[in-house]
């Protein structure tokens, strides 16, 4: 049998707030926690500042692999994607329709500045590319490629330090798209970390990313 318990008129409130206060608690751990679990895979996929280095470094024989292609061309339990030589990619997003660099691209290229300035990398010119996905036209693609990897460019100079003369900008727009098959992609919207200057010959054989990757914006 149930029994009835009855709140005194000063007991209510009390009551009343406790609850509100478990519900209030419990919604902002569940934000929490859904937070997390949506933020941490994506940068979980970029590369560490040792692969970065090692990608760069003719010396590392270790082949870069880019993560954040598993689960656009292969099963997640499938080994992920070699990409070409002396390079690699890293997410950079700014603005909608605009070269200023959001909260998340200078926390991306903070990282890619403790690669550039690592001792085994210091001396390696580098040329960043640019890239976007196919939505818009050629022109306006071109362009903005352009003015983004400028952007990324003068990041790393002015707010790490960099030489400037190490530093070249490239803007590819929508020509070198990284999946053909699947033009608006997020994924062929990236910027491209190059060593011009990377010796093949010094490397073991190993399978590259076709021609058509680049870095999309």
């Amino acid at each position: 049998m149930l029994r009835k318990i009855k709140l005194t008129s000063a007991a209510a409130p009390a009551a009343a707030r406790e609850l509100h206060l478990a519900v209030k608690y419990a919604s902002l751990l569940l934000c929490g926690v859904t937070l997390a679990l949506s933020v941490a895979p994506a940068s979980a996929e970029e590369p560490t500042v040792d692969e970065m280095v090692c990608a760069l470094n003719p010396q590392c024989k270790k082949p870069f692999v880019d993560r954040r292609l598993r689960s656009v061309t292969a099963p997640a339990s499938a080994p992920a994607t070699v990409h070409r030589l002396g390079s690699f990619d890293r997410t950079v997003n700014f603005a909608f329709d605009s070269a200023e660099l959001t909260m998340d691209a200078r926390k991306e290229l903070d990282e890619v500045a403790k690669c550039l300035t690592d001792p085994s990398t210091i001396n390696l010119d580098i040329v960043i590319n640019g890239y976007t996905d196919a939505v818009g036209s050629v022109e306006y693609n071109q362009r903005l490629s352009e003015q983004r990897t400028e952007a990324a460019r003068q990041y790393l100079t002015e707010q790490h330090g960099i030489a400037p003369n190490r530093l070249a900008a490239k803007g590819y727009g929508k020509s070198q798209l990284l999946l053909p098959s699947d033009p608006t992609n997020g994924v062929n919207r990236r910027v491209s970390f190059l060593n011009p200057n990377y010796t093949i010959s010094s490397t073991p054989a190993q399978m590259t990313v076709p021609a058509t990757g680049g870095v999309g914006l």
